[in-house]
């Protein structure tokens, strides 16, 4: 199979995203958090999360390789490899950080050039918006990390225990997303968005 062009990839992946969810679904959670941080009623810290996220990410490592053993699927290898890299993240080995960014770089490289691995899986609707609602939540988690929102009056107060629990959640959504992930044919993708549309009068 002719691998398509970039542009062609793209459409693909983002005509299978739900945008309200991908950006409004992480934007609730993570206000949710902040409010209950402010009111003293969070139950987690920092200590406890991070350990958490090392539980998070090394189990969906190994439940992605799992499914991959027993299907011989190489999405699933993939995404074993996904949730291998944000696990060392977590671990924070020294100079880990630019190497995180590499190795999430080569992954997507990966899933351009060998598109007839991904294509089934990319049509899936549910798969493209909860990665898209990982990511997108991931994002928040790092540029909290980094202080970008430190002109937000309270900031200081909630910042830390923020980052980490909308990294603990961008980990689950991602996990999920790919664990969970199905195969949708082209020719299931047009019947699928044929019963979506309204019938014409």
């Amino acid at each position: 199979m002719e691998t398509p062009g970039f542009a062609q990839q793209l459409k693909l992946v983002s005509n299978s995203a739900n945008y309200w969810i991908v950006f409004c679904l992480p934007l609730t959670i993570g206000t949710c958090i902040i409010l209950l941080i402010l009111n003293h009623v969070y139950p987690f810290g920092k200590p406890t999360l991070e350990l958490v996220a090392l539980i998070i990410t090394s189990g969906f490592c190994l439940l992605c390789f799992s499914r991959f053993v027993y299907s011989k699927d190489k999405f699933f290898l993939w995404a074993s490899a996904m949730m291998l890299v944000l696990f060392v993240r977590e671990i924070h080995p020294p100079g880990s950080s630019g190497g995180v960014y590499l190795g999430l770089l080569a992954l997507f490289y990966i899933a351009h050039k060998k598109h007839h691995i991904f294509v089934d899986y990319f049509r899936s609707k549910s798969l493209v918006t909860f990665l898209g609602v990982g990511f997108f939540t991931y994002f928040i988690s790092v540029t909290t990390d980094q202080r970008w929102w430190k002109f937000i009056p309270g900031e200081k107060m909630v910042y830390s225990t923020l980052e980490e629990s909308m990294e603990v959640v961008g980990h689950i959504f991602i996990g999920c997303a790919l664990l969970l992930a199905t195969k949708i044919s082209s020719e299931d993708s047009s019947a699928i968005n044929a019963e979506s549309k309204p019938a014409r009068r």
